[in-house]
């Protein structure tokens, strides 16, 4: 019975040897770091943005903003293309931190 026991301290990893402020503070942090839908959808806008200004008669007419239009509009996709990148990082990231606070079993580990 004791030797269940210490597998579950185990399994808590870094939350075992926390104060109760300190867990509930590590806790707090880890889910507010959690990547979220929102990580991408200011990108989005901006893409909306853009194809709504190309598509107004006033720009369409004026060659000089056309071309301007074209080029934010090839920005926001490298940049679109940069966040992509970047969110997987950012992925694997937390997941790796998610990792050290809440550790797998052995048993789970090599699945």
């Amino acid at each position: 019975m004791e030797e269940w026991k210490e597998v579950l301290k185990e399994d808590k990893g870094l939350l075992i040897s926390l104060d109760s402020k300190q867990k509930k503070k590590l806790k707090k942090i880890l889910q507010s770091a959690e990547p979220s839908e929102y990580f991408g959808k200011d990108f989005s806008n901006m893409g909306e943005l853009v194809d709504m200004l190309k598509e107004l008669d006033l720009i369409k007419g004026d060659k000089k903003m056309a071309k301007q239009m074209k080029t934010l509009s090839e920005k926001n996709v490298d940049i679109v293309a940069s966040a992509a990148k970047l969110r997987k990082e950012y992925e694997n990231t937390y997941r790796e931190l998610r990792e050290i606070v809440y550790p797998k079993s052995k048993g789970m580990r090599e699945k």
